[in-house]
């Protein structure tokens, strides 16, 4: 029960920091100018949310579906809420730090509204197929944004989880946050008997890379 609650108490914070942080007008923000494609910060940081948010699609696709509501213990997220946790994160973090807003969504405007549209979402999409997808939009907008994002921005000082930092130093808590929580999918995962795809796809490469070196030294020499 106490872990239970510091995690809600933590999580409940970092959403009123991340409300405090977008603009009133945030929605009818002009698109920040692109950078330069496959180069600099926001292309390289970009890049790696996408290649992150490729692993967890590919790992929330491995998991059986009726596994989604499987949890390590009572209080503790579910496999599908693990999942929506960071598809939550990857929508209202970039707003947080400057980024335009994704289209369709309305990013809520205080703490009860806040909270309510996560419990909402945690709850109703629980469905391997909209997890996944929910989970795959959110990352494309979440690397979209951050390769949006203006250079001479990103040296802007801001306060989103308490303390100050620049917009750079923020980009890189939300890639981060992808990466922890990949982390702890692939540890669900592992638990209820699930091969991470890209471990049990090098492991296969090395057993027939293997197989084929033993081969090469049983085949008989030739003159």
């Amino acid at each position: 029960m106490v872990r239970k609650a510091l995690l809600c108490c933590c999580w409940s914070i970092t959403v009123l920091t991340l409300l405090a942080a977008v603009p009133a007008a945030a929605h009818d923000a002009p698109a920040a100018a692109p950078a330069a494609e496959g180069a600099g910060f926001q292309a390289d940081v970009a890049a790696d949310l996408q290649r992150t948010g490729e692993k967890l699609a590919a790992l929330a696709e491995a998991i059986p579906a009726d596994k989604y509501g499987w949890r390590p213990a009572e209080g503790v997220r579910s496999v599908s809420e693990v999942l929506m946790h960071v598809a939550n994160g990857n929508t209202l973090m970039p707003p947080a730090i400057g980024a335009t807003p994704p289209e369709g969504v309305e990013l809520p405007g205080d703490m009860p509204s806040a909270m309510a549209w996560m419990q909402e979402r945690e709850a109703r999409i629980t469905a391997k197929d909209a997890v996944v997808a929910a989970l795959r939009e959110s990352v494309g907008y979440a690397s979209g944004a951050v390769r949006g994002m203006a250079t001479p921005a990103l040296e802007d000082q801001i306060d989103v989880f308490g303390f100050p930092a620049s917009r750079r130093a923020y980009t890189l808590i939300l890639l981060t946050h992808n990466h922890e929580h990949l982390g702890q999918a692939i540890a669900y995962a592992r638990s209820i008997g699930v091969e991470p795809p890209w471990s049990a796809a090098e492991a296969a490469a090395e057993a027939a890379a293997e197989a084929a070196a033993e081969t090469e030294a049983e085949a008989p020499g030739t003159d």
